[in-house]
């Protein structure tokens, strides 16, 4: 039987993710994301210039005024639209470890999380009409907690890495079966 241990670690030994070399996601995420989001941002900009336009022809000057609010906003929403993926794009990654997956996103918001393979239930590809176009997909990771997914693979690194995952999970689990029987021979 083991012996229980509860050692105090230090926070400054512990290993930093900012150690971590990141890969880059393929670069049609970005040619994607700006036609997903300039579809978002016509229909945006369409609602807009509508809604100015009705109190444009207005006679009242606070409604001509409304009606100039309207139309600026709709323009300044769809340029951060189509500028959004180029800025966000150097903030997206990946690393797969040894006995993890870890991600990176976001360009105000901060994400950063990682998917250790012992905690691993299931991996899945799957590409949307817009993936499909760019030859992208996701990577869907679901664990005890959660799902991660994460963005902008080309399709077949993202079969690869799952098929990567899978491996590994099951070599921990046989790993981890074997621990269980050997305790049990003891």
């Amino acid at each position: 039987m083991n012996a229980h241990t509860n050692d105090q670690l230090v926070i400054e030994a512990l290993p930093s993710l900012g150690d971590i070399s990141w890969v880059t996601m393929d670069r049609n995420l970005i040619s994607r994301d700006m036609l997903r989001n300039c579809i978002v941002g016509i229909l945006n900009l369409v609602a807009a210039a509508v809604c100015g336009i009705v109190f444009l022809i207005s006679n009242t000057v606070g409604l001509w005024v409304l009606g100039v609010v309207c139309i600026c906003i709709g323009i300044v929403i769809f340029l951060l639209l189509i500028s959004w993926p180029r800025l966000e794009f150097p903030h997206r990654g990946y690393a797969l470890r040894e006995m993890d997956i870890a991600q990176k996103h976001g360009f105000v918001t901060r994400y950063l999380a990682t998917a250790p393979f012992s905690r691993v239930q299931h991996v899945a590809v799957s590409q949307g009409i817009l993936d499909r176009m760019f030859s992208l997909a996701t990577l869907q990771i679901y664990t005890a907690g959660g799902v991660s997914s994460i963005k902008g693979f080309r399709v077949d690194n993202a079969h690869a890495i799952r098929e990567h995952i899978l491996e590994r999970v099951a070599e921990i689990n046989l790993n981890r079966v074997g621990e269980l029987t050997d305790e049990e021979d003891q």
